[in-house]
């Protein structure tokens, strides 16, 4: 960790962290593990029933709830998992598990992680401060288990390291991202692949492997990967601003060469030691002239034929493969360099624009406000979302959540374990028609598809199971009705028009809603 006090690129603190995690031992990576894995999986649970239209409201506040809890409390193992990196590194000791001290780290990391949720995204809107705002808030996780701090001196000190080098951050950022974008991808491709090795290896076939590509578009499938994958990369994001903040903090208290001097004493008494040792055991001198004899013999031999001086460049060179990736490195560096140096120009230039000031090497807030187009930009943004989470909820609102069926008995179309051997055929077309009627085209039309079911399931085409998908269904017809290829492509159609409507983002309007309904008397024919 000791090196030289001038500016480490974002290739060189990845080289770092990456080194910090494979010297950790497993207890460190376990508390990361420990918040981050809940947080994970309840997100999932969350995501999920937030997008099944038939999840009670009740339920999805009580899933947010605890999601907020499990928000602080990945928080707080987070903190814990760089307090033990940073005492890893040797430029602190490790923290102390007092009784204040949790304390003090549990508040910190609640207050924080509550107002990183809005600080975040207006720090994305605005799009120039995102690195110092990522930044102090890992800067908060690695000073959370420090007892001579409190609340206050943890955001002046996260906030005074958090931004001495702009060009420097929005590296790191764009490193950490092209390497997360290859996990997710590579993380994916895994996930894809699983059940049907599986099912070639083992021969079981399961639910993943008989959808096919349909398990890979599945909203919830891209949701897990990007959850796993973050699960698995947020460690090495919080070493790397670990390294980041060791090399900063050690430029004003010079830890990193007590640090080194510590290991150079260290490695100087292991040195005395061993010498001792072998000076107890040193044979007898040998005389002058034996020793130049056999030196002279040793040299004659054929190990020692010098070549000429041209192999010996050759055999002294280093390979060219080694070469070459030293090239691409050196090229990379410069590369980001100079997308540093445009950015810190561009910036420089936006800043002058808007007459700002430059930023202060103190940790004091600027004295002028921002521009009144920032503001503009802000209140726009902030305006665009409040409309479009109106229109969603009055979406959802005006929808009818019961629909009285044709004998009056009520039936939840909203309801995602209805079944299409409820109601006979004619009872749902009856059911489609109120729901029209009402101007409910999206009800109408799952309805519609449950009765194309219903009379598959009579025919004996189907055998209709709660625990069967769409796909499920598509197969079997297929299997069954090989003699009627039209009637299958029929039905495939209602699944897609249906699924498009019902999962996805498709409006329906009373051509598609005829649409199921003439592929539906064309399948009878």
């Amino acid at each position: 960790m000791a090196s030289a006090l001038a500016r480490a690129s974002a290739i060189d603190l990845a080289e770092e962290a990456a080194e910090a995690l494979r010297a950790a031992p497993l207890a460190t990576l376990v508390c990361h593990w420990i918040g981050s894995v809940p947080f994970a999986l309840a997100l999932l649970i969350f995501w999920n029933d937030m997008t099944s239209p038939g999840a009670r409201d009740a339920t999805c506040a009580l899933e947010a709830l605890a999601l907020a809890l499990l928000l602080a409390w990945m928080n707080c193992w987070r903190a814990v998992f760089a307090g033990r990196i940073q005492g890893q590194l040797g430029l602190a000791a490790q923290a102390r598990c007092s009784r204040r001290g949790i304390w003090r780290l549990i508040v910190s990391q609640v207050f924080l992680g509550g107002t990183k949720l809005l600080t975040l995204p207006l720090a994305i809107l605005i799009t120039l401060p995102v690195p110092a705002t990522i930044a102090f808030y890992r800067n908060a996780a690695v000073l959370a288990g420090r007892e001579d701090l409190d609340l206050h001196q943890i955001i002046g000190k996260a906030r005074k390291l958090a931004a001495p080098d702009q060009r420097q951050g929005w590296a790191i950022l764009l490193l950490l991202a092209v390497l997360y974008l290859a996990l997710v991808v590579n993380l994916a491709i895994l996930l894809a692949l699983v059940p049907q090795l599986i099912r070639i290896l083992a021969g079981y076939e399961s639910v993943f492997s008989r959808g096919e590509r349909y398990f890979v578009q599945n909203p919830l499938f891209w949701v897990a990967t990007l959850a796993a994958a973050w699960t698995i990369f947020d460690p090495f994001i919080q070493a790397v601003y670990c390294v980041r903040y060791c090399k900063l903090e050690s430029r004003e208290t010079g830890q990193d060469l007590r640090a080194a001097l510590r290991r150079i004493l260290l490695l100087a008494a292991v040195a005395q030691t061993a010498v001792w040792g072998f000076a107890a055991n040193v044979p007898a001198p040998i005389a002058p002239a034996n020793l130049d004899r056999a030196i002279h013999q040793t040299l004659q031999s054929s190990d020692y034929a010098w070549r000429s001086a041209a192999a010996r460049q050759r055999t002294a060179g280093v390979p060219w493969l080694v070469d070459v990736t030293d090239r691409l490195v050196d090229h990379t560096k410069a590369a980001l360099h100079s997308l540093g140096k445009a950015i810190d120009g561009f910036a420089e230039w936006l800043r002058k624009k808007l007459n700002a000031p430059s930023p202060a090497t103190s940790a004091q807030p600027p004295i002028a406000l921002l521009h009144w187009s920032i503001y503009a930009l802000i209140a726009l943004m902030l305006a665009l979302a409040a409309v479009l989470a109106w229109r969603m909820r009055r979406a959802r609102t005006s929808r009818p959540a019961h629909i009285a069926s044709a004998a009056g008995a009520p039936v939840n179309l909203l309801d995602e374990n209805l079944q299409a051997n409820q109601l006979p055929e004619d009872r749902w077309m009856a059911l489609a028609e109120d729901c029209a009627r009402q101007g409910d085209l999206r009800s109408a039309l799952r309805a519609v598809y449950l009765a194309n079911l219903a009379w598959l399931g009579r025919g004996e085409w189907i055998a209709i199971h709660p625990g069967k998908t769409n796909r499920e269904y598509e197969l079997e017809v297929r299997r069954k009705m090989r003699d009627f290829p039209e009637a299958c492509s029929l039905f495939r159609a209602n699944i897609v028009s249906f699924e498009s409507a019902w999962y996805g983002m498709h409006e329906v309007t009373a051509g598609d809603l005829e649409l199921l309904r003439g592929r539906l008397q064309r399948m009878k024919t």
